[in-house]
C-alpha cells in the first residue's frame, strides 16, 4: 500500500503542483499512509495477533513514527517562512530537524511514563543551549518558540488521539 500511494503520488503531484509540494498535498499523501495503517490493523485479527503484533505494541510504533519525520515535515511546511536568516550560520545543516525529533521522543517518553513534570527537563535544556541567540536577536526567539510550542502541541495531541 505504501508503494501504491507513492507510486500515485509520483505520476499525478506534477500535474496538480507545477513541481511544486504543497502542504496540503503532503497532508492528503499522510493521510492515505495512515489510513493504509489503520486498516492493515483493523485487518489483523486480535485471535491471531502475535506478541510483535500486539495492537499495543503497533500504537506506540505509531506513535513514535508519528511524532518524528513526519512532524519535522509538516512544521518545515507550515512554519518555514517565520524562519530568520542568523549571521553566525555555524550551526550544523539538519541538527534542527534531529532536535526536534530528539525533543519530542522525550516527551512521548515522558507522557507515556507518566512523568509530566519531567517534560520541563526538555525546553530548560534547550533554551540554555539558546540562551545568547534568543537574547540577542528577537526574530529568532520568536521562531524557537513558535517550534517548541508546535512540538509539544504535535506529542500532545498525536498522544491524546492513539494512547490516551
Amino acid at each position: 500500500l505504501h508503494m501504491l500511494i507513492d507510486y500515485a503520488k509520483f505520476f499525478l503531484a506534477p500535474k496538480f503542483t507545477n513541481g511544486r509540494w504543497p502542504a496540503y498535498l503532503f497532508t492528503v499523501d499522510q493521510f492515505c499512509h495512515y489510513l493504509a495503517i489503520i486498516g492493515i490493523y483493523l485487518a489483523i485479527s486480535p485471535q491471531q495477533t502475535q506478541l510483535i503484533l500486539n495492537p499495543n505494541w503497533l500504537i506506540l510504533a505509531l506513535f513514535f513514527l508519528i511524532i518524528t519525520k513526519p512532524i519535522n515535515i509538516i512544521f518545515k511546511l507550515y512554519f518555514e517562512r517565520y524562519q530568520v536568516e542568523l549571521e553566525d550560520t555555524s550551526s550544523i545543516s539538519g541538527a534542527g530537524a534531529i532536535v526536534g525529533n530528539l525533543e519530542r521522543l522525550i516527551i512521548g517518553i515522558f507522557l507515556i511514563l507518566g512523568q509530566y513534570a519531567a517534560i520541563t527537563l526538555v525546553f530548560t535544556a534547550k533554551s540554555i543551549a539558546h540562551y545568547d541567540m534568543i537574547s540577542k536577536n528577537q526574530g529568532f526567539a520568536e521562531y524557537y518558540l513558535i517550534g517548541s510550542l508546535f512540538s509539544m502541541i504535535s506529542v500532545l495531541v498525536t498522544y491524546a488521539l492513539l494512547i490516551f
